[in-house]
């Protein structure tokens, strides 16, 4: 995984790449799971607040659409 950063580009634009880039391939994710024990309870959690985080959006963009 690599940027280029080219001559006549911003130092902030090129670590917003390689920022995106990192959370396209899930780096940090895999480092977390495999660097400490993860409890049962808090992927549980976690996959609580991803739903509805969704769910939120959904809502919003069908109030949105009406």
């Amino acid at each position: 995984m690599a940027v280029i950063v080219h001559a006549n580009e911003n130092i902030d634009s090129a670590l917003k790449r390689l920022h995106r880039e990192v959370m396209r391939e899930k780096i940090l994710e895999t480092y977390r799971e495999k660097a400490y024990r993860v409890l049962p309870s808090a992927q549980d959690i976690q996959k609580r607040r991803e739903w509805a985080k969704m769910k939120r959006r959904r809502r919003s963009a069908a109030r949105r659409a009406k």
